[in-house]
Protein backbone atom coordinates (compact mmCIF):
# COMPACT_ATOMS: atom_id res chain seq x y z
CA UNK A 1 0.00 0.00 0.00
CA UNK A 2 1.37 3.75 -0.97
CA UNK A 3 2.42 5.35 2.30
CA UNK A 4 1.88 8.22 1.42
CA UNK A 5 -2.24 7.31 1.50
CA UNK A 6 -1.52 5.01 4.73
CA UNK A 7 -0.53 8.37 6.28
CA UNK A 8 -3.22 10.57 4.82
CA UNK A 9 -5.56 8.17 6.31
CA UNK A 10 -4.13 8.01 10.15
CA UNK A 11 -4.31 11.67 9.70
CA UNK A 12 -7.71 11.85 9.69
CA UNK A 13 -8.50 8.65 11.99
CA UNK A 14 -10.72 10.71 14.21
CA UNK A 15 -12.92 12.07 11.29
CA UNK A 16 -13.20 8.58 10.11
CA UNK A 17 -14.25 7.14 13.57
CA UNK A 18 -16.93 9.87 13.57
CA UNK A 19 -18.28 8.71 10.39
CA UNK A 20 -18.21 5.26 11.07
CA UNK A 21 -19.87 6.12 14.17
CA UNK A 22 -22.83 7.96 12.41
CA UNK A 23 -23.59 4.98 10.46
CA UNK A 24 -23.74 3.07 12.73
CA UNK A 25 -26.36 5.15 14.66
CA UNK A 26 -28.43 5.78 11.66
CA UNK A 27 -28.50 2.16 11.10
CA UNK A 28 -29.66 1.55 15.04
CA UNK A 29 -32.26 4.29 14.70
CA UNK A 30 -34.56 1.37 13.46
CA UNK A 31 -34.40 -0.67 16.28
CA UNK A 32 -34.00 1.30 18.68
CA UNK A 33 -37.45 3.02 17.79
CA UNK A 34 -38.77 -0.42 17.50
CA UNK A 35 -37.80 -1.32 21.19
CA UNK A 36 -39.04 2.08 22.31
CA UNK A 37 -42.44 2.22 20.67
CA UNK A 38 -42.65 -1.53 21.87
CA UNK A 39 -42.44 -0.30 25.77
CA UNK A 40 -43.77 2.78 25.32
CA UNK A 41 -47.11 0.04 23.92
CA UNK A 42 -46.92 -2.07 26.41
CA UNK A 43 -46.72 0.76 29.60
CA UNK A 44 -50.27 2.19 27.72
CA UNK A 45 -51.97 -0.88 27.06
CA UNK A 46 -51.24 -2.56 30.49
CA UNK A 47 -52.99 0.36 32.04
CA UNK A 48 -56.27 -0.53 30.47
CA UNK A 49 -55.64 -4.33 31.20
CA UNK A 50 -56.61 -4.12 34.72
CA UNK A 51 -57.95 -1.43 38.12
CA UNK A 52 -59.25 -1.37 41.21
CA UNK A 53 -61.84 -1.24 42.47
CA UNK A 54 -62.01 1.22 45.41
CA UNK A 55 -65.52 0.45 46.53
CA UNK A 56 -65.42 -3.39 47.00
CA UNK A 57 -61.63 -3.88 46.92
CA UNK A 58 -61.68 -5.88 43.71
CA UNK A 59 -59.30 -6.24 40.87
CA UNK A 60 -61.46 -5.47 37.05
CA UNK A 61 -59.95 -7.25 34.67
CA UNK A 62 -61.03 -5.23 31.51
CA UNK A 63 -61.11 -6.37 27.40
CA UNK A 64 -58.21 -5.23 25.83
CA UNK A 65 -59.85 -3.98 22.82
CA UNK A 66 -62.65 -2.04 24.23
CA UNK A 67 -61.47 -1.51 28.12
CA UNK A 68 -65.00 -1.95 29.16
CA UNK A 69 -64.69 -4.31 32.52
CA UNK A 70 -65.70 -7.96 31.79
CA UNK A 71 -65.09 -9.62 35.46
CA UNK A 72 -64.08 -8.36 38.96
CA UNK A 73 -62.66 -10.64 40.68
CA UNK A 74 -61.45 -11.00 44.66
CA UNK A 75 -58.46 -12.71 45.13
CA UNK A 76 -56.51 -13.22 48.44
CA UNK A 77 -52.96 -11.81 47.18
CA UNK A 78 -50.11 -11.68 49.09
CA UNK A 79 -46.10 -10.42 48.47
CA UNK A 80 -44.97 -13.66 47.30
CA UNK A 81 -41.16 -13.01 49.42
CA UNK A 82 -39.65 -10.93 51.69
CA UNK A 83 -36.64 -8.67 50.24
CA UNK A 84 -36.40 -5.36 49.37
CA UNK A 85 -37.74 -4.11 46.28
CA UNK A 86 -34.95 -2.88 43.65
CA UNK A 87 -36.68 -2.21 40.68
CA UNK A 88 -40.54 -1.34 39.89
CA UNK A 89 -42.24 -2.12 37.33
CA UNK A 90 -42.08 0.39 33.76
CA UNK A 91 -38.90 1.75 35.65
CA UNK A 92 -35.59 1.57 33.21
CA UNK A 93 -32.25 0.16 34.37
CA UNK A 94 -28.56 -0.24 32.73
CA UNK A 95 -30.13 -3.12 31.09
CA UNK A 96 -33.52 -2.56 29.66
CA UNK A 97 -35.48 -0.06 28.87
CA UNK A 98 -38.84 -1.06 30.74
CA UNK A 99 -39.19 -3.53 33.53
CA UNK A 100 -41.82 -5.71 33.04
CA UNK A 101 -42.10 -6.54 37.11
CA UNK A 102 -41.21 -5.71 40.32
CA UNK A 103 -37.66 -7.50 41.38
CA UNK A 104 -37.50 -8.27 45.49
CA UNK A 105 -33.86 -8.84 46.76
CA UNK A 106 -33.05 -10.82 49.62
CA UNK A 107 -30.74 -14.28 50.74
CA UNK A 108 -29.88 -17.16 48.19
CA UNK A 109 -33.23 -19.56 48.87
CA UNK A 110 -35.63 -16.84 50.63
CA UNK A 111 -38.89 -18.56 50.43
CA UNK A 112 -41.25 -17.75 47.36
CA UNK A 113 -44.51 -18.32 47.77
CA UNK A 114 -47.50 -17.65 45.16
CA UNK A 115 -49.35 -14.16 45.35
CA UNK A 116 -52.47 -16.07 44.62
CA UNK A 117 -53.94 -19.62 44.64
CA UNK A 118 -53.69 -21.11 41.39
CA UNK A 119 -52.57 -24.14 39.32
CA UNK A 120 -48.55 -24.45 38.19
CA UNK A 121 -48.22 -24.35 34.13
CA UNK A 122 -45.10 -24.11 33.85
CA UNK A 123 -42.06 -25.24 36.24
CA UNK A 124 -38.34 -25.06 34.66
CA UNK A 125 -34.97 -23.67 33.54
CA UNK A 126 -33.91 -21.57 30.48
CA UNK A 127 -29.75 -20.31 30.37
CA UNK A 128 -30.47 -16.92 29.91
CA UNK A 129 -34.05 -14.38 30.91
CA UNK A 130 -35.83 -15.89 33.47
CA UNK A 131 -33.32 -18.69 34.76
CA UNK A 132 -35.17 -21.56 36.64
CA UNK A 133 -38.53 -19.82 37.14
CA UNK A 134 -42.40 -20.90 37.79
CA UNK A 135 -45.77 -19.31 35.58
CA UNK A 136 -48.79 -20.09 38.15
CA UNK A 137 -52.35 -19.35 36.10
CA UNK A 138 -54.91 -17.75 38.80
CA UNK A 139 -57.81 -17.60 35.91
CA UNK A 140 -59.62 -15.25 34.05
CA UNK A 141 -56.50 -14.97 31.76
CA UNK A 142 -54.35 -13.70 35.02
CA UNK A 143 -50.77 -15.71 35.33
CA UNK A 144 -47.70 -14.66 37.54
CA UNK A 145 -44.12 -15.34 36.94
CA UNK A 146 -41.93 -16.35 39.56
CA UNK A 147 -37.88 -15.55 38.16
CA UNK A 148 -34.23 -15.87 38.68
CA UNK A 149 -34.95 -19.29 41.35
CA UNK A 150 -32.11 -21.11 42.93
CA UNK A 151 -34.45 -23.86 43.68
CA UNK A 152 -38.01 -25.45 42.24
CA UNK A 153 -40.50 -27.31 44.73
CA UNK A 154 -43.27 -27.18 42.35
CA UNK A 155 -44.65 -29.40 38.95
CA UNK A 156 -46.51 -28.27 36.25
CA UNK A 157 -50.20 -29.26 36.97
CA UNK A 158 -49.74 -29.01 40.82
CA UNK A 159 -52.26 -26.68 42.69
CA UNK A 160 -50.44 -23.99 44.66
CA UNK A 161 -52.04 -21.74 47.51
CA UNK A 162 -50.66 -18.77 48.82
CA UNK A 163 -49.14 -20.87 51.63
CA UNK A 164 -47.12 -23.22 49.75
CA UNK A 165 -43.79 -22.33 49.14
CA UNK A 166 -43.05 -22.93 45.83
CA UNK A 167 -39.35 -22.01 45.60
CA UNK A 168 -36.47 -19.72 46.69
CA UNK A 169 -34.46 -16.65 45.48
CA UNK A 170 -31.88 -16.96 43.29
CA UNK A 171 -29.40 -15.97 40.39
CA UNK A 172 -30.24 -18.06 37.35
CA UNK A 173 -30.26 -16.85 33.90
CA UNK A 174 -30.01 -12.85 33.22
CA UNK A 175 -29.39 -11.89 36.94
CA UNK A 176 -27.00 -9.48 38.42
CA UNK A 177 -27.54 -10.86 41.63
CA UNK A 178 -29.97 -12.66 44.26
CA UNK A 179 -33.26 -11.44 43.82
CA UNK A 180 -36.62 -11.94 42.87
CA UNK A 181 -38.60 -11.36 39.63
CA UNK A 182 -41.80 -11.40 39.87
CA UNK A 183 -44.68 -10.30 37.06
CA UNK A 184 -48.40 -10.51 36.24
CA UNK A 185 -49.52 -10.86 32.90
CA UNK A 186 -53.14 -10.10 31.84
CA UNK A 187 -54.31 -11.78 28.23
CA UNK A 188 -50.22 -12.27 28.32
CA UNK A 189 -49.73 -8.60 28.50
CA UNK A 190 -47.09 -7.59 31.66
CA UNK A 191 -49.43 -5.05 33.94
CA UNK A 192 -48.21 -3.72 37.10
CA UNK A 193 -48.28 -6.23 40.05
CA UNK A 194 -49.27 -3.37 42.50
CA UNK A 195 -52.73 -3.22 41.30
CA UNK A 196 -52.58 -6.61 42.83
CA UNK A 197 -50.40 -6.17 45.68
CA UNK A 198 -51.48 -2.86 46.87
CA UNK A 199 -55.22 -4.13 47.07
CA UNK A 200 -56.08 -3.68 50.68
CA UNK A 201 -56.62 -7.68 50.81
CA UNK A 202 -52.95 -8.23 50.24
CA UNK A 203 -50.91 -9.29 53.16
CA UNK A 204 -47.76 -7.73 52.82
CA UNK A 205 -44.40 -9.86 53.52
CA UNK A 206 -42.29 -7.18 52.72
Amino acid sequence: MNPKLVLTLWSFRKEVKFVLLAFLTILMLPVIAVILLTQVGINVISDKLVDQNPTNQSIQIKDPTTGEVTTEIHPTVVWPTKGVITLEFAQSSMYQVFHTGIDLASKLDEPVNPAMDGTVIYAGEIFWGYGKHIIIDHGNNVVTIYAHLNKIYVYKGQKVTTSDVIGGQGQTGWATGVHLHFQVNVYGIPVNPRVFLDNQTSNIQI
